[in-house]
């Protein structure tokens, strides 16, 4: 492999943006590596004029040298072309930046080579020092090609104290090394504190929780979010996603660090109060296109498709038109207070109920979902069904008018017939409705029990048909009706027969029988387990079926009648008494006993 073939290491990426050419790699392929990756080249020039430059740092300590303009540059991804076309629709952030680039031309920075014992760390480091693996690896191999920042530590005259370079300095330390660059910065320097968090934004690889937490802490420091987006070059919007998160708690910030909550994911919902922006993602397990979907649905209403007049909604400080900071590029304008949403939609629905009973029409206010009255609504109790084919020619025949429902939330209507409008209704009175319900309870209770005799006798008069006959070919129809895993057809008692030595915990399959049991072993095992595999049949049709092809008799013939149900149940209920007076006895003889 060629040295121009080997991958492109971040520290390569580092030399490109210090404008210099990287050790090991061509002209060329520097030139086509920015183009792939959207990252402005710094010219052949650029890297002649840096190779001079480079020859200084090896020059006494002490010397001042004038930080050279630092060039723009983009992330090296997917994104990056986007991020640039974005640059563009922002002219103030550029020219911003283009000043804040000017003031950098004036500060001055002393290069020295200093002890690394003589430098001192700081307890405000945005990044986590981990996984510095490949950053030992590559100062390993190429030195430390972008100087630590650091400044004159107060009280202490030969010591510094670390601004930026927190993992570069601890990979030194790894790496043993006695002495590294370094760049000197005064405190009293303008920008000062907003160096390590410029330095970090602006490099590859900095996480999401990272990217929060740095625009926290410059906002902490009075910063608003328009000087911020200015400082980084990124967009206002880029900013407020952040400080949002930031601003939710601990409890999404951790959600952020796991990756649970995606930041352009949650960038779609930034807009939200601070509170619903906080309790929203708190309670969200993943923040997939779904969770954002119904989270837009309850809290973004498309005001194309408002059911009022909402010409003046637009010029509304609640509108998403109003708001281009959160709404970059939104083709649609939303409502953003539901609340005032549904004021304006129930007052709109109010007027078309008295419009419509002006024209004669049974019409009120009501809820219902889609084509069906809401569980909610009181018309659900006495709407005619639509699949109540003869309860709708009833009413047609009546010649009753149908009633209307208007939706309060959407104003949209529903027709229905009133089973009250029928001129033979009658309203059932409690009494009846209880014993309506008491009815249903019976009805119900003779079925289970009928549907349970049933399955008893069918199960006794296969298990005596394969008991008595022992006909191969029934305990092949037998083992045709088993299902999934042998724990439903072998009994553990049989275990031993088919050579099964699995722990009876497991789920037991045909693969774990032994390689030396016979077919006659098997149709003992099963033989063996009649009763077992017939008490895992739950399925009264299936056993139905089973008792026909094994018995060639009518399952209703294993059917009990009536008078056979009824004795069961009244079996049941008085064993039922007997067990409810038996623990009444124990609990009042235990209540003496306490008493004693």
């Amino acid at each position: 492999m060629s040295k121009n073939s080997r991958p492109w290491m971040n520290s390569d990426l580092a030399v490109l943006r210090a404008g210099r050419q990287p050790t090991g790699r061509t002209y060329r392929a520097c030139l086509m590596f920015c183009r792939r990756h959207c990252i402005p080249f710094p010219g052949k020039k650029s890297f002649e004029e840096n190779k001079e430059l480079e020859k200084k740092f090896t020059q006494p300590q002490g010397i001042i040298m004038t930080k050279p303009q630092p060039k723009k540059t983009t992330p090296a991804s997917a994104n990056g072309a986007k991020t640039a076309a974005k640059a563009k629709a922002a002219p103030d952030a550029v020219k911003a930046t283009k000043q804040d680039s000017t003031k950098s031309e004036e500060r001055s920075y002393s290069f020295r080579t200093i002890d690394v014992d003589k430098i001192l760390g700081n307890g405000d480091n945005v990044r986590e020092v981990n996984d510095i693996e490949d950053l030992v690896s590559s100062i390993q191999a190429h030195g430390i090609i972008n100087p630590i920042t650091v400044t004159q530590d107060v009280g202490m005259a030969t010591y510094y104290r670390v601004i930026a370079g927190f993992r570069r300095l601890a990979a030194a330390k790894q790496l043993k090394l006695k002495k590294v660059p370094c760049h000197v910065v005064s405190k009293d320097a303008e920008g000062f504190d907003e160096i390590p968090l410029s330095e970090n934004v602006s490099r590859m690889g900095m996480t999401p929780y990272e990217e929060c937490i740095a625009v926290k802490s410059l906002s902490n420091k009075k910063k608003t979010p328009g000087v911020i987006a200015k400082h980084f070059g990124r967009t206002l919007r880029w900013v407020l996603v952040r400080k949002k998160l930031a601003d939710a708690g601990d409890k999404v910030l951790k959600k952020v660090k796991e990756g649970v909550i995606e930041l352009s994911q949650a960038a779609k919902i930034a807009d939200l109060p601070d509170n619903v922006f906080k309790r929203e993602l708190e309670g969200c397990y993943r923040t997939d296109k779904y969770f954002i979907d119904l989270v837009l649905e309850r809290y973004h209403k498309d005001l194309s498709k408002a059911p009022f007049e909402h010409e003046a909604c637009l010029q509304c400080e609640k509108c998403s038109a109003c708001q281009a900071d959160l709404f970059e590029n939104e083709p649609k304008a939303y409502c953003l207070d539901p609340a005032c949403w549904a004021r304006k939609a129930k007052k709109a629905a109010e007027a078309k109920v008295k419009k419509l009973q002006e024209e004669g029409r049974n019409a009120r206010l009501g809820k219902f979902s889609g084509k069906c009255i809401s569980y909610s609504d009181e018309a659900d109790k006495y709407d005619i069904n639509s699949w109540d084919t003869k309860g709708q020619e009833k009413a047609k025949e009546a010649g009753i008018q149908k009633r209307i429902l208007v939706d309060a939330a959407t104003g949209k209507t529903l027709e229905y017939y009133d089973k009250r409008d029928l001129p033979d209704y009658h309203e059932e009175t409690e009494e009846e409705r209880e014993a309506e319900v008491e009815k249903e309870r019976k009805d119900r209770q003779f079925r289970s029990t009928k549907e349970d005799m049933t399955k008893s006798r069918i199960r006794k008069a296969i298990k005596a048909k394969i008991e008595k006959d022992g006909d191969k070919d029934d305990i092949i129809a037998l083992l045709l009706f088993c299902v999934y895993d042998l724990d439903d057809t072998i009994h553990e008692s049989q275990f031993d027969v088919l050579g099964i030595k699995k722990n009876i915990d497991e789920c037991i399959g045909f693969s774990d029988i032994d390689n030396q049991v016979r077919p006659c072993d098997i149709h003992d095992a099963i033989l063996g387990s009649v009763e077992h595999i017939l008490g895992r049949m739950y399925d009264i049709d299936t056993l139905r079926k089973m008792y026909s092809i094994i018995t060639y008799g009518n399952p209703k013939d294993a059917e009990p009648v009536d008078d056979e149900v009824e004795d069961e149940i009244k079996r049941i209920h008085e064993k039922k008494n007997e067990e409810n007076n038996e623990d009444s006895n124990e609990d009042s003889e235990n209540k003496e006993v306490d008493n004693e």
